[in-house]
C-alpha cells in the first residue's frame, strides 16, 4: 500500500467515472426511497402522524456527513464535472456524485422500517435479530453495488471477508440508523407535527455519533500501514464496541435490558407515559 510521503496516510485513488453506472445506481436507489416516503405518506393519512415520512426524508441528509466518514474510512467515490450526475456537492476537497445522495435516500426505507419494528413492540430478540439481519442485508448490498464501481475502499481496510466490502463498516451505518429511529421512537410526541422536521437533524447527527464512538479503532488501521494481525484486531475492535452501543441504545434510549431476550413491551398502554403512539395497533402490526 503506497502511503502519502508527506502526511503517511493512504491518497485517495484516481479511478474513472462512470456515467451508465452511475446514472443506474441513481434510479434504482432513488426508486427505492420513494418506497419509504410512499410508506411514509400511507401513515400520515392513516394516523395523522408525519413523522414516519420525515424519518424516510431524513436519510438523505446523511449525504453531509458521509465525506467525513470517506475522509477517515479511506472511501472514494469517482466523479465528473461534466459527466451527467457527476458532481452534487463539495466538502473536505472531495466532490461527491449525486449517486451517494440517492444512495442515503433509499436507505431512508430502512430507517422506517427500523421504526415500524419499534412501534410494534416486539421482544428485544426481535431487535438483536433485526441488527443481525441488517448486518446481511449490508453485505448483499454493499457487495452488488461494489461490483459497478461507483466506489471504492482503499487504505489497510479490516475485514475484508467476502469480496470488496471491510465488514467494520456495518455496524457504523445500521447501528447509526437505528439510533436515529430509536430517539424517533422514544420522542415521538416531542417531534409531533411541525416538530418532526428535527429529524433532518437527528437522523446524520445520530449516524455521526455512532461512527465517533465505534470506528476509531479502525480508521486507525485504515491510515496505516500495519501488519495482518493488528489491521484484523482494530476492525474486530469496531464491530465489539457497535455491539455494545447498541446494547446501550436498547438500555439508554428504549429502556431496555439488553439481555432480557423475551422481555416486550405491554400493547395496552403507551411506553415512557406516551399518551400519542405514532401508530395505531392496527398498523404497527401491519407495518
Amino acid at each position: 500500500m503506497a502511503l502519502d510521503p508527506r502526511y503517511g496516510t493512504p491518497p485517495p485513488p484516481d479511478l474513472p467515472y462512470s456515467v451508465g453506472n452511475n446514472v443506474g445506481c441513481t434510479i434504482v436507489m432513488t426508486l427505492i426511497g420513494l418506497v419509504g416516503v410512499a410508506l411514509g405518506i400511507y401513515q400520515w393519512i392513516r394516523t395523522r402522524s408525519v413523522l414516519p415520512l420525515m424519518i424516510a426524508l431524513s436519510g438523505a441528509v446523511i449525504c453531509i456527513p458521509e465525506v467525513f466518514f470517506d475522509v477517515m474510512g479511506a472511501v472514494y467515490f469517482p466523479w465528473s464535472a461534466t459527466q451527467p450526475l457527476g458532481n452534487a456537492y463539495e466538502i473536505l476537497g472531495r466532490h461527491m456524485p449525486w449517486w451517494i445522495v440517492a444512495g442515503w435516500f433509499g436507505y431512508g426505507v430502512f430507517s422506517y422500517f427500523m421504526f415500524s419494528v419499534l412501534a410494534a413492540k416486539p421482544k428485544t430478540r426481535t431487535l438483536w435479530l433485526m441488527l443481525l439481519g441488517a448486518a446481511v442485508g449490508d453485505v448483499v448490498f454493499e457487495e452488488i453495488l461494489l461490483k459497478f464501481g461507483v466506489y471504492h475502499y482503499y487504505g489497510n481496510q479490516p475485514l475484508i471477508i467476502v469480496s470488496q466490502l471491510p465488514w467494520w463498516w456495518i455496524p457504523c451505518n445500521s447501528i447509526g440508523v437505528f439510533l436515529a429511529a430509536a430517539l424517533a421512537y422514544r420522542f415521538r410526541s416531542a417531534l409531533h407535527g411541525w416538530r418532526s422536521l428535527l429529524m433532518f437533524i437527528i437522523t446524520p447527527l445520530s449516524v455521526t455519533t455512532v461512527y465517533g464512538a465505534i470506528a476509531l479503532p479502525s480508521w486507525i488501521a485504515v491510515n496505516r500501514d500495519y501488519p495482518w494481525l493488528p489491521t484484523q484486531l482494530l476492525g474486530l475492535a469496531t464491530i465489539g464496541l457497535g455491539i455494545a452501543v447498541f446494547a446501550l441504545i436498547l438500555r439508554l434510549v428504549l429502556d431496555r435490558n439488553p439481555a432480557d431476550l423475551n422481555y416486550a413491551p405491554s400493547t395496552q398502554t403507551a411506553e415512557f407515559n406516551d399518551p400519542f403512539p405514532p401508530l395505531d395497533q392496527r398498523t404497527a402490526t401491519t407495518g
